[in-house]
């Protein structure tokens, strides 16, 4: 099957095989990101946006914005749950209390946060070009909505597109100049391309996107190489860090009355020795422990 019956199977899909896919290609899209990095499956959810857009068609714009925007909710639904529902183990610390309330960070918030991209498909579809000018297009109206994910109601900037490359040293160091929403443009941009590949009706016009995103992506690696050579890490003068990780189980770390007892194992394990040049903690300048290393007042 070639790129042209793929782009034809999604653009024609209707009902719910066409939900059904939206779903699974947003979702595919989680995989990308830490702890897999498969970061090449971006192309996936981006390549499928684009035909998925391609096949929102209506009387009237009202009409196109709404069947993009309904394929953009279930796409990124597909995403936010995948890439998400890790979030329910925190439901489960305390589970005769919280477990009921599950649903609402497994299900819930991936349903909200999917308005985003839904509004970014609607948006994209009103002011969607022909050509390699779609794949821009898409890149935009991400890029925008993304941003509002990341602002709006003070936020929720987790999984953002962009940090499906940011596992790649190399590919990520872009974001030093443009910052996470740029490079969340260059990604949706670079990922979206194949979709051309399917939908294009000259040589030229098919691969065009794709080869300019494989120029751009070399020139990623190329800046990056260049920022960042290869090699170990120079070592800062006068600086000996030392990382305390505990490992505690939440549901004790929570509980108050474990606060001595967990203080106390948190300074034997900082002073512990862990080689004959660093004896303990009088032997590093800095200190470092995780966040909500202990949810209680120190003083009490």
């Amino acid at each position: 099957m070639g790129f042209a019956s793929l782009a034809d199977g999604v653009i024609l899909a209707w009902g719910w095989r066409r939900r059904m896919i939206a779903l699974a290609a947003g979702a595919s899209g989680a995989l990308a990101l830490p702890p897999l990095d498969l970061w090449p499956l971006i192309v996936v959810p981006m390549t499928v946006a684009v035909w998925l857009i391609d096949g929102a068609v209506g009387k009237g714009a009202a009409s196109r914005f709404r069947a993009a925007a309904a394929a953009g909710w279930w796409w990124g639904f597909g995403f936010f749950l995948a890439g998400l529902w890790w979030l329910g183990a925190a439901f489960l610390v305390e589970a005769d209390k919280f477990a009921w309330a599950m649903p609402l960070g497994v299900v819930a918030l991936p349903a909200l946060l999917a308005v985003f991209p839904a509004l970014a498909f609607g948006c994209a579809r009103l002011l969607w070009p022909s050509g390699t000018g779609r794949i821009l297009m898409l890149a935009i109206m991400l890029s925008l909505s993304e941003w509002l994910r990341g602002h709006v109601l003070t936020g929720f900037p987790w999984n953002v597109y962009g940090m499906m490359l940011a596992g790649q040293p190399q590919v990520a160091q872009i974001a030093s100049v443009i910052g996470l929403y740029g490079l969340t443009l260059v990604s949706v941009a670079i990922a979206a391309a194949p979709a051309t590949l399917g939908t294009g009706e000259r040589l030229w016009a098919r691969w065009r996107a794709p080869v300019m995103a494989v120029v751009a992506l070399a020139g990623l690696v190329g800046f990056g190489l260049w920022r960042v050579p290869a090699g170990p890490a120079p070592l800062v003068a006068g600086v000996k860090l030392r990382l305390m990780q505990p490992n505690l189980p939440q549901d004790a770390k929570f509980s108050a009355r474990n606060g001595e007892a967990i203080l106390n194992h948190y300074l034997t394990l900082s002073d512990r020795a862990t080689s004959p040049a660093t004896p303990g903690v009088q032997a590093v300048t800095h200190l470092i422990w995780p966040e909500s290393a202990f949810p209680f007042l120190l003083g009490r």
